[in-house]
């Protein structure tokens, strides 16, 4: 991508974009226990920075843990959705390193869904750079 700007001026530099691994999915308003989990997975390369870390819900993007340094490299990244007992389900998510040296990372809560539907459901990794 080119910047353009006149001779002589400042310009900013494009912005690092957000990555979403998400699922788009009916979803009960009521899950149980015994309903099959949903999950989603994908390849990533990331650049080395700061990131904030987080879950989306429709069109919500909850930040889960922020100002998260990840080294740069390949990386495995799912999500699933594990319905529970009591009407809401389990959202997990995790980045699993291909560097040997690097441990797997996870983050995990609770999502209510207000009304049966189409949900769209995932994560999200937002550049702080």
């Amino acid at each position: 991508m080119a910047v353009l700007s006149t001779p002589g001026t400042a310009s900013a530099a494009p912005a690092a974009v957000t990555a979403k691994n998400i699922k788009t999915q009916y979803l009960t308003d009521k899950p149980t226990g015994d309903m099959p989990n949903s999950c989603v997975e994908r390849r990533i390369y990331l650049a080395s920075g700061n990131y904030d870390w987080g879950h989306v819900r429709g069109s919500t993007d909850t930040v889960v843990r922020p100002n998260l340094y990840l080294g740069a490299g390949w990386y495995t990244w799912g999500d699933c959705l594990d319905p529970a007992w009591g009407g809401y389900y389990i959202h997990s998510t995790w980045l699993d390193p291909d560097n040997p040296d690097w441990k797997s990372i996870n983050i995990t809560s609770d999502l209510e869904i207000p009304a049966s539907g189409a949900w769209t459901w995932g994560s999200f990794l937002d550049p702080r750079f």
